[in-house]
């Protein structure tokens, strides 16, 4: 309510979403390690829906790029998240769950 664009944002829209990147410093291994784990978010190659949401772009984009173009283009551990219609505190906890996990894993590796 106090962002000055929020009446424009309520006027346009029949409530509000969100969308969270996260950028894994294990690269492409552990973001898609991360998704592996999520239980609410569905991989998908583009953000839109009433459903949670889960984008890898360094997946979506590897067999049409090459691996410079690739990596020059986005973050290969970049993922991106966004929320649905599922309760919140779900979406948070098994993103923080999600994460706990990979890390576990890079730890033990």
């Amino acid at each position: 309510p106090t962002h000055p664009q929020h009446k424009l944002a309520a006027d346009q829209m029949n409530g509000f979403g969100g969308v969270l990147s996260v950028e894994f410093t294990g690269g492409f291994e552990m973001a898609d390690a991360f998704l592996g784990h999520l239980r609410y978010p569905r991989r998908s190659a583009s953000l839109g829906g009433v459903e949670s949401l889960a984008v890898h772009p360094a997946s979506m984009w590897a067999g049409m790029l090459s691996d410079e173009q690739l990596t020059e283009a986005v973050p290969p551990g970049l993922v991106r998240l966004a929320a649905g219609t599922e309760d919140t505190a779900d979406l948070v906890a098994d993103a923080l769950a999600a994460a706990d996990a990979v890390l576990v894993q890079a730890v033990t590796a």
